[in-house]
């Protein structure tokens, strides 16, 4: 079979990973298999709109007839017509894809009157555009050239450049046209929009073009990429910073934003720019380094990954870096955490301080991409066409529907959706729909593997209807429970749910108050109910009586409730609020399962007494006790710092901080001269408090579920004191884990935990830590609870 790799040469000429990876298959098929194949190759300038029409429009005419098969895998070169036309997709011009800035979204520029007819007609057919228009679309784009438009109209990226190139490639790529459908990651091949609906899509991952790869000595980190900001080596520079290593940092590459790195650099001894690297010498770069880290932004595979695991070397990555996620499992052939200089800080030196586990791990690595050659990459495109060959089991897909975004997780309810869901992705793909505030702009953002978080602003008229709410209420948020009401004022939202539901295989209310528009937008789908809290018991602390207060509180019961009797399955942070619900509400059919609150290990840094104390002595802590209280402005926490107000006088000897939005009712009060209000922090700030605290306090009285911060104080190593409310529903035991004090109680208990010997809370803060570890990870977690699904799938 003769076979042609068609590609686009970019202008001005640049090679890259791209070429590299169509001379690796070309030279496969010619030295390892029966075939002929050459690389046919068309200079494609698209420095503007019509330069990228003019690229589109060639491809479309090259006849390539003289070839058995032909293989396309990026724009504008998948617009060839060849009856035997296999796409393996690297990915579509992500500039008017999954990277469109929304800043130049102007859809108004449609209705120009010289556009509007073509801008209508391309809309009809975007979606399932016919490939025998593509010479009708040409011949309109010709004609309006010679219209005298507004520099704007045609701008690119933006509106009309986006409806056009969107049209073409979804009728080039049409499976009308192409006979099967690969790529190079399932980063790629589940990015929306890409791939026909419904089509099985093969992944089949490139290895690097050499083969010469090995294991030397571990002297630096190493990394190497374009020196751009998608590939975040500004975040690398930041980390080794504060890493606490003397190994140094090595970075290979050039690009436009050198100039900033190296500013940012400074005098770091330990960072060290390598500028261009022939690419003979790259082998040996990665032999000697300690390990690879590798923190782009939703990178379509990452060939770096595959030559760091092929030397035997683990890899730093972040949850959003896309296809390096596919490959690096955390633990095991490196590291994932979050996309924060401190978290890549940890890990670095977690790295450098345990050189023979960064070791195991290595080899782990090398394992792991022992697979990732081209005979498996040639044999996977080439195979013949049957229901078997082309059977790709999709993932299931789960919609969640929240009235808040959650990425980043700044406050409990954030961080158990993001991680809950995070977690749960390795067997479902999540989207997250979700309810922005007014000044929120509509998106669509992986935020870690597999999760999809859809953001729709609310409108004016939902804000301005909870104000009027909220101030019948005396200002109480309102912004949750009046949605199921509400909702149907930000039709969007509604829109948005039913889009992801198509696909899905349940439906879940997050919170109950979106039951009402999830089952508007997915009639006849499974709904799940994820139970937070006992909402009305929670709400009606909150709200107090009144005709106002009981208003809202017949909207959250009604929710509630519809919850509880309809849904399939409720799964809540407590067996006690399992069993409330069923109290309040009767007997349900739901299948009821308790996923409990958790903590991310990775984002929250243990910090051992030697090293606290060290902290706190460079802090400048002597002379007294340091105690910090982390909340929320939620009622059960204003409730506690109430209490806390009250006692901090009887304990004048400790420093009382309160971190979080908590703070906000309380700006205005006369507080105890040893209290203050840090208010909400980053999550830097947060850290260094839980770093230097000499103990951290939960003196709950009321609520639900159970109380995160517990389990974020305890993987902190902080030590810790507790009402008993504050320790419910956890699998912890007073003077093992924790020191248990009712509130009354506190200022005693804390000259008692003072008075531990130093030996005796070392012992409390580590049973403390390795029971987070071993029940209260969200991956424990998620596993256990995954394992539930299916068993009663």
């Amino acid at each position: 079979m003769k076979i042609a790799i068609v590609t686009p040469l970019p202008v001005p000429l640049a090679l890259g990973g791209a070429e590299n990876l169509w001379w690796g298959l070309q030279q496969h098929f010619q030295d390892h298999t029966e075939h002929d194949c050459d690389i046919v190759s068309v200079l494609s300038p698209e420095g503007t709109f019509w330069d990228l029409i003019s690229s589109y429009e060639t491809f479309s005419k090259l006849d390539l007839s003289a070839y058995d098969c032909v293989i396309s895998g990026k724009y504008p070169a998948w617009m060839v017509n060849h009856p035997n036309h296999i796409c393996y997709m690297l990915h579509r011009l992500r500039g008017l894809y999954d990277t469109y800035p929304a800043s130049q979204h102007h859809p108004e520029v449609l209705q120009h009157p010289k556009l509007r007819n073509l801008a209508e007609w391309l809309e009809e057919g975007i979606s399932n555009p016919d490939p025998d228009q593509i010479p009708e679309l040409f011949d309109r784009l010709h004609a309006l050239r010679q219209a005298d438009l507004p520099p704007e109209v045609l701008a690119f990226p933006g509106a009309f450049s986006r409806a056009v190139i969107h049209f073409l490639d979804n009728a080039a790529l049409s499976p009308m046209r192409i006979q099967r459908y690969a790529a190079i990651s399932a980063t790629v091949a589940r990015r929306k929009a890409y791939f026909p609906p419904d089509v099985p899509v093969d992944v089949l991952y490139p290895p690097p073009h050499r083969d010469n790869y090995s294991c030397g000595e571990q002297r630096y980190f190493f990394t190497s990429s374009r020196l751009d900001r998608p590939k975040r080596i500004d975040l690398l520079i930041e980390a080794i910073k504060q890493a606490k290593t003397d190994i140094p940092l090595w970075i290979a590459g050039t690009g436009p934003d050198e100039a900033r790195l190296h500013a940012l650099a400074g005098d770091d001894p330990r960072i060290r720019f390598l500028g261009y690297v022939p690419d003979d010498d790259m082998p040996g770069l990665y032999a000697d380094a300690l390990a690879v880290p590798f923190v782009p932004v939703d990178e379509d595979y990452g060939l770096i990954t595959i030559e760091a695991m092929k030397s035997a070397k683990p890899v730093l990555t972040v949850m959003d870096s896309g296809g390096p996620c596919e490959f690096v499992e955390h633990g095991k052939t490196g590291f994932v955490c979050q996309p924060q200089a401190q978290a890549l800080a940890e890990w670095m030196t977690r790295l450098a301080s345990d050189p023979d586990e960064t070791l195991r791990m290595g080899e782990a690595a090398f394992e792991r991409v022992a697979s990732v050659h081209w005979d498996t990459v040639a044999k996977g495109l080439m195979e013949i066409v049957t229901p078997k060959a082309r059977s790709r089991k999709l993932r299931p897909k789960l919609t969640v529907a929240t009235t808040f975004k959650v990425y980043p997780p700044m406050n409990g309810g954030q961080a158990r959706v993001f991680h809950l869901y995070r977690n749960l992705a390795k067997s479902y793909d999540i989207d997250i729909v979700a309810l922005g505030s007014t000044s929120d702009v509509r998106s669509e953002v992986e935020i870690a593997p597999g999760v999809m978080e859809i953001t729709i602003p609310k409108t004016d008229a939902q804000a301005e209807t909870e104000y009027h709410i909220s101030r019948q209420l005396e200002d109480k948020p309102v912004s949750d429970v009046a949605v199921n009401a509400l909702a149907g004022l930000t039709p969007d939202y509604i829109d948005a749910l039913r889009t992801s539901a198509l696909t899905s295989q349940a439906v879940i209310a997050s919170h109950p108050y979106m039951v009402e528009a999830l089952v508007a937008a997915a009639p006849g789908k499974p709904l799940w109910y994820e139970a937070h809290n006992v909402e009305l018991t929670l709400k009606t602390a909150v709200f107090g009586s009144g005709e106002a207060a009981a208003s809202i509180l017949r909207e959250v019961e009604k929710a509630e409730r519809q919850c509880w009797v309809t849904s399939q399955r409720v799964f809540a942070c407590a067996d006690r609020d399992l069993k409330e619900l069923e109290r309040i509400y009767g007997p349900t059919r739901s299948r009821l399962s308790e996923v409990p609150n958790g903590v991310s290990l990775d984002d929250v840094a243990y910090t051992n007494l030697t090293e606290r104390r060290r902290l706190q002595e460079i802090a400048g802590i002597r002379g007294g006790q340091l105690a910090i209280f982390m909340g929320s402005w939620h009622g059960p926490n204003l409730e506690a710092v109430e209490d806390l107000i009250r006692q901090a006088p009887l304990a004048p000897n400790t420093r009382f901080v309160i971190l979080g939005s908590v703070c906000l009712p309380f700006k205005d009060r006369k507080l105890p001269a040893n209290m203050e209000l840090m208010g909400a922090v980053d999550m830097p700030t947060r850290d260094l408090m839980m770093s230097i605290a000499d103990v951290a306090l939960n003196p709950m009285q009321s609520g639900s579920g159970t109380n995160l911060k517990m389990l974020d104080y305890m993987a902190a190593g902080i030590p810790v004191i507790s009402t008993p409310f504050g320790a419910r529903g956890l699998k912890i035991r007073g003077e093992e884990h924790f020191i248990e004090a009712p509130t009354e109680d506190l200022p005693a208990a804390l000259v008692r935990i003072a008075a531990l010997d130093e030996g005796a809370l070392a012992t409390m803060i580590t049973a403390a830590r390795r029971l987070v570890e071993q029940e209260y990870s969200w991956s424990v977690i998620a596993d256990r609870f995954l394992k539930e699904i299916e068993a009663s799938s």
